[in-house]
This record gives structure tokens, C-alpha cells and sequence, in this order.
């Protein structure tokens, strides 16, 4: 039984996502801003909008993480707005935000392929593919439906003898 864990070469949707909830805060400060405390609320709304923009940065030169930073947001957020709701939502988002975003895995064993993800499990048997090829840390599963998938194979799983996974895979299929 062989097990891949996938790359992730696509954009990060957590920065993206991330980076629209600070956006969203920003203007959730203005929006339900004080007149007593003003200054306040332009000053976390500036510093809100300066964290969506300089995100990577952030993340990248203070080596915090994504909770973190939306831990710090939801503080600014409860000071200027003095809404818990505003910064329980920010909270709950940045603590789920780990068990949400898991990159697939891909099973392969003698009975064939599962592509494991957050909530779907789909499984194919030998008989649906034409072929299955592991060659520079691509895996290519092609149907005999036409349809392809190629998924980046993490480092980790690199160090696999490619040539037996190959042998492996192709005398399944023959079968």
C-alpha cells in the first residue's frame, strides 16, 4: 500500500480568506465606530487594512500564525467596535481554520485509489483507470472516462522508488 500526501502549489485560500475577514473588520470598525473614541477606530482600521495588505509579510518576517494574527485582529476588533460578537467570529474562524483546510491524501493498495479530503472519501477501483504514472513527484491517474487527474506528490513522499510504484500500479491495471 503505497500513501501520497499532496503539494499545495495553488494559491493559499487561508491568506485569502484571511485577508478578506481583516478587510472585513476594518470596515466593521468604521461602520460601528464611536464619535467618543474616533481616533481609535481610524487607527484600527488602518492597522486592520495594513494586516490584510502585508499579510505574507507578516506571517513571513514575525513568524506568528494565522491564529495569531487573527487573535490580534480580534482584540483591535473588540477595542474599536466593543462588540465580542465581531471578535468571536474572527476567533472561531482563525481556530477552525486549521481543521478546515487539510490537503488530500492519496491511498493506493491492491484494491485501488482513495483520494481522501475534509469530507469527501472518493474511492475508484483498478478497472476505472488506463493508467497510473509517478514521474517527478507528479502523479498522474488518467480514466478510461477521459477524465485526468495530476496531483504534485509532497517532498516527503519523494524518496519513493517511483519505478515499483509504477510496476506496481500497471500490473493492477492489466488485471
Amino acid at each position: 500500500m503505497y500513501s501520497f500526501r499532496t503539494k499545495d502549489n495553488g494559491p493559499d485560500l487561508e491568506i485569502t480568506v484571511t485577508r478578506a475577514m481583516l478587510a472585513v473588520s476594518a470596515t466593521a470598525t468604521l461602520v460601528y465606530r464611536s464619535d467618543d473614541y474616533f481616533f481609535i477606530n481610524i487607527l484600527a482600521a488602518v492597522a486592520l487594512l495594513l494586516g490584510a495588505i502585508f499579510i505574507n509579510w507578516l506571517l513571513a518576517k514575525f513568524s506568528i500564525s494565522k491564529f495569531g494574527l487573527m487573535a490580534t485582529a480580534a482584540i483591535i476588533l473588540l477595542i474599536a467596535t466593543r462588540s465580542i460578537v465581531f471578535a468571536a467570529v474572527l476567533l472561531v474562524y482563525g481556530s477552525l481554520l486549521k481543521f478546515l483546510k487539510k490537503k488530500p491524501v492519496l491511498l493506493v493498495s491492491e484494491e485501488g485509489i482513495t483520494i481522501k479530503k475534509l469530507f469527501t472519501s472518493p474511492a475508484y477501483t483498478w478497472n476505472d483507470f488506463s493508467n497510473v504514472i509517478l514521474k517527478d513527484n507528479l502523479l498522474t491517474l488518467d480514466f478510461k472516462s477521459n477524465k485526468l487527474i495530476q496531483v504534485n506528490i509532497d517532498e516527503r513522499d519523494a524518496n519513493m522508488d517511483a519505478a515499483a510504484f509504477n510496476t506496481f500500479c500497471k500490473k493492477l491495471i492489466e488485471n
